[in-house]
């Protein structure tokens, strides 16, 4: 009878117990089942000689052929036990760390989790969707042992392929070793206890206690590496430094350089227009000097012929008169004439800016047909653009009774036009209808009445003068009141005002203080309340080449002419600038400007006046141009007006502009001598 061969088992089961005495304990394999990947072979000698509690044996493969070990009832309970629930495993699944858990303990355990720890070697798993559970593999390793043992309550399903084992020995029987929960060296890879293994904070990896001790070591090597580089970063820090202060020092020297020059070329400017400012009031002086010698003498002719005794024929007398009347005549013209020159200082170009008075013919429009105009203009604002453009700018009526007129206005009480004739000394009423002088107000101070304005609910009257530096106050009825303000520049103090305004709803004037270049605002009493275009800055001082600061008031108008209001806000010519700003009139801050020096439609030469009209268009008069142009609130070109010339509709120099609230618009011409209706 043939000898009985003894088969090889499948499975060499092991215990946990006896996993020191097993070959494949040393080699790191997990506990149901080896990794996919060999281990590495060049697992460094020094940790296999310091490893006692794992003994690194060469496994012979005739042993491991022979007889295998029987494993105990109490091992194989470890085996089937579940690590969460620690009962028998049901349905067991395995992790991509291949340890085994129930399906209901991995779903609790799992929790919507984005990434999770296995509970026995910590390591890290992406959970990837809701069904991450129930698509894990099943452990058929232990659903074999639990089949063996008539414990299985797996669910049957699909078969699936078991990891592949490697061979032990080279030996065709395949052999799994199954051990109980624990950690995993990540150097040595060999299995201890969780008790027995070091989680380093620094690399977030676990080490046995021999790993650790090697590990603690290469940490203290590395500090030798990091206190070199240390050094090494504080040399080129220093060096750096060392950099930074001579860049520091040779911009300082540049920033030195630059200003020195740019200063050096300031003075250099500031002289030249220094002379050239002493230039101008050299001569102007000695024109003045000489025309006042001129008068002088025509003056003393005048009283001498005019006290003579002498017998002289009629012929004799007769041309004695037109000699001392051509005289006279010519004198007046160059008196007239001999502030002709208007020159500014152009705060951005730091230069003087010259301009004769002489008016140029600019660029005008020409209307639309009659059949565009609308029958309400002021609907809206397009169809008052459309009405501006198609009107026929010819006036119905030129009133020529009155020398050099210039500021205009509509009485709100009758209805009167008031013009002021700066030759007289005082302002003209005229009766519309009739063109006819009504009324005169002056008074002994009066001396160049520039523009005027009116406070309906007081029934006053408020005229500027520019040349006492003050604004006269007359009743309704013609009756002088009062002077509000004198020559100086502090607030409530005026130098040549010119424009005039005022807000009747808030009982407030607002008067252009040409002289000082800006706009005040007062109470009908003359009380200052605010100022525009004004604003206080610091300003460097160079004493002792120590750079000190004062607080200086500077302002953003360049002799301003004009001011006219809407309901919010304040429109000013800033004629020095020849530029249009549009002011806040609550928080006094600047909206809008528009403007520029120039012949074309929308620039300006030595604009003078403004008006709004009632729907907030803004007309200024455009004196060098010798014409009127409108724009809109925005300031957008709507029409340009006016031509160079002495024939109805043409002008010389305007002088004063009033638009009515039924848009008639008033236009005074002081070198035509004209007011035209328009």
């Amino acid at each position: 009878m043939a000898e009985k061969v003894k088969k090889k088992p499948l499975f060499a089961l092991k215990r946990w117990n006896s996993q020191k005495n097993s070959p494949a304990y040393g080699a790191g394999y997990p506990a149901t089942s080896p990794p996919s990947t060999p281990q590495p072979q060049n697992t460094p000698q020094l940790f296999k000689q310091n490893t006692p509690a794992v003994a690194q044996r060469t496994v012979n493969p005739a042993v491991t052929d022979s007889k295998p070990r029987k494993i105990s009832a109490g091992g194989i309970k470890e085996l089937v036990q579940c690590p969460l629930c620690l009962e028998v495993l049901n349905n067991p699944k395995m992790l991509p760390c291949q340890h085994t858990f129930c399906l209901a303990c991995l779903t609790v355990y799992v929790d919507a989790e984005p990434i999770i720890e296995c509970p026995i070697c910590y390591t890290k798993i992406q959970v990837t969707g809701p069904s991450f559970v129930d698509d894990l593999p099943s452990n058929l390793y232990i659903d074999t042992l639990l089949q063996m043992v008539g414990i299985s309550t797996a669910k049957p399903r699909k078969p699936e392929t078991p990891p592949t084992t490697p061979a032990v020995g080279g030996v065709g029987v395949q052999s799994v070793d199954l051990f109980a929960g624990g950690s995993r060296c990540c150097h040595c890879r060999s299995m201890c206890d969780n008790s027995d293994v070091n989680t380093c904070e620094h690399c977030k990896l676990k080490f046995c206690k021999v790993c650790w001790s090697q590990h603690l070591e290469d940490m203290r090597t590395q500090i030798g590496s990091i206190l070199k580089q240390l050094d090494s970063a504080a040399n080129r820090l220093e060096h750096k430094i060392e950099h930074y202060k001579d860049r520091c020092e040779r911009i300082t020297e540049q920033i030195n350089m630059a200003a020195e020059e740019k200063i050096t070329a300031i003075l250099e400017a500031k002289a030249s227009l220094l002379n050239e400012a002493s230039e101008l009031q050299r001569s102007g002086d000695m024109s003045a000097l000489a025309l006042q010698s001129s008068l002088e003498e025509a003056r003393e002719v005048s009283i001498k012929a005019m006290n003579s005794k002498e017998t002289l024929d009629d012929n004799d007398k007769v041309m004695a008169f037109i000699n001392l009347h051509q005289n006279a005549l010519q004198l007046l013209t160059d008196v007239s004439k001999w502030d002709a020159n208007s020159f500014v200082f152009d705060k951005e170009n730091f230069c003087i800016e010259s301009d004769t008075a002489t008016p140029l013919d600019a660029e005008s429009d020409d209307p639309l047909p009659e059949d565009a105009k609308q029958n309400n203009p002021l609907e809206s604002e397009d169809s008052l653009v459309l009405y501006y453009r198609s009107r026929n700018f010819t006036p119905h009526y030129v009133w020529r009774k009155t020398a050099r007129p210039c500021g205009i206005g509509i009485g709100p009480w009758n209805e009167h036009l008031y013009i002021c004739a700066t030759d007289s000394h005082s302002v003209l009423v005229v009766e519309r209808s009739q063109a006819k002088t009504v009324m005169r107000l002056t008074c002994e101070e009066m001396l160049c009445p520039v523009h005027i304005a009116f406070l309906k609910g007081l029934g006053e009257i408020y005229v500027t003068d520019k040349w006492k530096h003050c604004i006269h106050v007359f009743s309704k009825d013609g009756e002088y009141l009062r002077s509000i303000g004198q020559k100086g520049s502090r607030d409530g103090m005026f130098r040549s005002p010119e424009g005039i305004a005022t807000d009747n709803s808030q009982q407030l004037i607002y008067v252009v203080d040409t002289g000082n270049d800006r706009i005040q605002i007062l109470q009908p009493d003359g009380k200052f309340v605010d100022q525009i275009g004004v604003a206080a800055k610091q300003q460097p001082l160079n004493t002792a080449s120590v750079w000190a600061t004062k607080e200086v008031l500077c302002t953003e108008l360049n002799a301003p002419t004009a001011v006219a209001l809407t309901s919010d806000r304040v429109v000013v010519l800033d004629s020095g600038n020849r530029r249009v700003k549009v002011y806040n009139k609550q928080d006094r801050g600047k909206v809008l400007e528009f403007g520029s020096l120039g012949q074309r439609k929308g620039q300006f030469r030595q604009p003078e006046v403004l008006a709004v009209d009632p729907m907030g268009f803004i007309l200024v008069g455009d004196s060098g141009n010798c014409r009127v142009q409108v724009f809109k609130p925005n300031g957008h070109l709507v029409r340009v007006f006016g031509r160079l010339g002495t024939e109805p509709g043409r002008f010389g120099w305007i002088s004063g502009i009033h638009v009515t609230k039924q848009l008639d618009i008033i236009v005074s011409d002081t070198k035509n001598h004209a007011v035209n209706f328009f």
